[in-house]
């Protein structure tokens, strides 16, 4: 069959129409792109560049980046921890190495105390938290005390240390070889050689 037999006339000039609408929706739309792909190209090489500046350290599967840990203590009373950063143990996952790790514990009453240091050992099992380097209780009566290592128990809300220890509040300064805390703060007790200054105006600074 051959173009000038009217079937394939009429194709042709069905095909015909088709492409001159076509045509130019194609045309646009690839002049569209070449104008846009300088912008697409920027685009995905920055991302490619953000990629390959991530840190290789921080894709390793054991490291949190401002982990966050709940809890209850034996009397319901709740905790919360955090971190700037946490990594769990190779060979022991219940193990956590803490970076800056911040803690409180919110006590019925709605009293609460905080406590901080510069790295610290969280333990998921047992629940305890061990802070060293410039570790700082504080509790919500204005009362705060330094110390450089510290052995927190979450489950009972309790912490011990027998590193020097240097308080201070409303009601005086104390200086001490030891503390132990019991009750999430509410009682104190400084162990070994101890020196209390009270001001005149107070008195009780912790049993």
């Amino acid at each position: 069959m051959t173009p000038t037999e009217p079937g394939a006339t009429r194709g042709y000039s069905r095909f015909v129409t088709l492409m001159k609408i076509l045509l130019p929706g194609l045309a646009a739309a690839i002049f569209g792109t070449m104008l846009a792909w300088p912008q697409i190209a920027a685009r995905t090489e920055s991302f490619m560049v953000g990629f390959a500046q991530l840190d290789p350290r921080e894709t390793d599967p054991r490291t949190l980046v401002n982990p966050r840990f709940h809890g209850l203590d034996d009397k319901e009373q709740p905790y919360t921890l955090i971190a700037a950063s946490a990594v769990e143990g190779a060979d022991n996952p219940d193990r956590v190495d803490l970076m800056r790790p911040q803690g409180d514990i919110l006590l019925r009453e709605g009293r609460w105390i905080a406590l901080n240091g510069r790295t610290g050992v969280y333990s998921k099992l047992e629940r305890t938290l061990d802070l060293s380097g410039d570790v700082i209780l504080y509790r919500d009566d204005g009362f705060e005390f330094q110390t450089d290592q510290a052995h927190v128990d979450l489950l009972t809300s309790a912490a011990h240390g027998d590193q020097p220890v240097s308080g201070q509040g409303p009601d005086g300064t104390i200086r001490s070889e030891g503390f132990e805390l019991v009750d999430g703060g509410a009682v104190v007790h400084f162990t070994g050689r101890a020196r209390m200054v009270l001001r005149a105006d107070g008195g009780g600074i912790a049993p």
